[in-house]
């Protein structure tokens, strides 16, 4: 039984926004960790949070 689907579209609630950031976040990190070693890729990924958070990842020194 597979997960249900959502409707992609803004969430209005700044908490609940704030959390599915963070969770999806930590999901896209390990995502890009686990492809760059798996494949031996060079992977670079940037991401701007809403409060102009800086977050980067490299696979790279």
């Amino acid at each position: 039984m597979g997960r249900g689907k959502i409707e992609i579209k803004r969430i209005e609630n700044a908490n609940s926004r704030q959390v599915t950031f963070s969770k999806r976040r930590s999901g896209l990190l390990k995502k890009a960790n686990e492809l760059s070693i798996l494949c031996d890729a060079e992977l670079a990924l940037v991401i701007f949070s809403n409060a102009g958070k800086l977050i980067e990842f490299s696979s790279s020194g």
